[in-house]
């Protein structure tokens, strides 16, 4: 054990935080050239490019002075990427000369899309290991069904009011399927929480989307009329382009707010075994992060965005901490199943997050 990752407790209950090594220069180099040779290659990096950056953040990332390792294989996430990006290419195809018929295949990849997310996340459990012990996801087809496709399904006859419950569960489905060699997690978590954050980020963005609107549509104003030219029609066009960006900008930052009062609520009433989380996100951190970030992006026009990710990943992992009384000897490995990248591939490529 080394004493620099003990930060507190007894010889009977011993706290553990989590380390994150990783530095901004090192990930920028990676980084860079992942993206030169995904763009050079058309795409076919990808996969080589998302295994590097795992194996890198994976690797900064210290318990007990033990390192997590990602043991992911280029080749099967590239299979992957090609069979969604033919799925992507026939939806487009079918848009252009037959677009009577794409409502059918998007109603069948909803169908096909909880498939997908465990597929995904036995993918990125297995091929994650620490103490050269991987993780594994147990979670059923069924149980996917019911939250992806059941749950998601009542959101719209709720109006919407069944949202936050759907996070919940998805979080449960997450957090409760999770195992460690042959060590099973277990989740006692409410939905009470979900609703405080989804209800206080709603009225937070309202109120910053009600006076930065204003200021904007004032500044618009003032700009169209001091020209000599009637902007009509062009002053609705920037209006309406300036209050989606707005509300696409606040809503980003939001998930901040949301993501740290949700997921202290998940990490801290999750076991794995004899084995506790602590996490200690803060809500107004994380959203002074998440706008500098967003900042900082914008005016380097992205070449700033290995800092950003190692900036924000930095002060995740660090506010995470396990309490154990037994240590990590106590462990031990399973058989390992087959898995395939597929999901993981697809979840990537439609762009949607889960687990985490």
């Amino acid at each position: 054990m080394e004493t620099t990752d003990v930060t507190g407790g007894t010889p009977e209950n011993v706290r553990y935080a989590f380390r994150f090594t990783a530095t901004a220069g090192e990930y920028f180099r990676i980084w860079i050239v992942n993206l030169f040779l995904t763009v050079i290659t058309l795409g076919v990096y990808a996969a080589w490019a998302k295994v590097r950056t795992r194996r890198y953040i994976w690797a900064n990332i210290n318990l007990a002075g033990h390192p997590f390792t990602f043991h992911g294989r280029p080749v099967a996430i590239l299979r992957g990427n090609v069979i969604i990006a033919a799925l992507f290419i026939a939806y487009v195809a079918m848009d252009r000369f037959e677009p009577s018929f794409t409502g059918i295949l998007v109603i069948l990849f909803a169908f096909v899309f909880p498939f997908l997310v465990i597929k995904s996340l036995r993918f990125n459990a297995h091929n994650t290991s620490y103490r050269n012990i991987r993780f594994h996801f147990l979670g059923t087809l069924r149980e996917s069904y019911e939250t992806y496709l059941l749950f998601a399904g009542i959101i719209p006859f709720t109006l919407f009011l069944f949202f936050p419950a759907w996070q919940f569960y998805k979080k449960r489905f997450f957090f409760n399927n999770l195992a460690y060699g042959t060590t099973e997690s277990s989740f006692a978590g409410r939905k009470g929480p979900f609703y405080k954050a989804y209800f206080l980020a709603v009225i937070l963005g309202f109120v910053v989307f009600v006076g930065l609107a204003s200021l904007a549509a004032f500044g618009i104003h003032r700009l169209t009329t001091g020209s000599a030219v009637e902007w009509g029609p062009l002053k609705v066009i920037y209006s309406l382009f300036f209050t989606y960006l707005l509300g696409a900008a606040i809503l980003y930052t939001l998930q901040a707010f949301v993501y740290s009062i949700t997921m202290n609520h998940c990490w801290e009433r999750t076991q794995l075994g004899e084995v506790r989380f602590v996490s200690t996100f803060k809500a107004r951190r994380l959203l002074f992060i998440r706008i500098t970030n967003m900042a900082a992006i914008f005016c380097s026009l992205g070449l700033l965005i290995p800092w950003a990710r190692i900036r924000r990943t930095r002060y995740i992992v660090e506010n995470l901490a396990v309490v154990t009384a037994r240590g990590f000897d106590g462990f031990a490995s399973r058989d390992a199943s087959d898995t395939t990248a597929v999901g993981d591939a697809a979840t990537d490529f439609v762009d949607i997050e889960i687990g985490l």
